[in-house]
C-alpha cells in the first residue's frame, strides 16, 4: 500500500466515524445505493460505515474515500452520480 492509500484510508475512516461522510452525502442528494455503487459495496456497508458499526477497509474504502473527495472538490452530485 502506497502512503497516499493510507491517508485516505486514515481520512476516510475519521470522516465515517465522524458522521462526516453522511453529511456529505446527503448534502450531495445522494442515496447508500448511489454511493455503495460507486464502491462496489452493498449499501447496508455504506451504512455500517456512515454509523460506526464497521470500519471502512481495502479497495472498497479506498473507492469511497475517493468518491467523498470527488464531493469535497464538487465534482459528484446527485445528478452527475447517476
Amino acid at each position: 500500500m502506497i502512503r497516499t492509500d493510507v491517508l485516505r484510508l486514515v481520512r476516510v475512516r475519521t470522516e465515517a466515524s465522524s458522521g462526516a461522510a453522511r453529511l456529505a452525502r446527503i448534502k450531495a442528494r445522494l442515496s447508500l445505493s448511489e454511493i455503495a455503487e460507486l464502491c462496489g459495496v452493498d449499501p447496508s456497508t455504506i451504512w455500517r460505515w456512515e454509523r460506526g458499526k464497521r470500519v471502512p477497509r481495502g479497495e472498497p474504502a479506498l473507492r469511497y474515500g475517493q468518491v467523498l473527495d470527488d464531493l469535497a472538490d464538487g465534482q459528484l452530485t446527485g445528478e452527475a452520480a447517476r
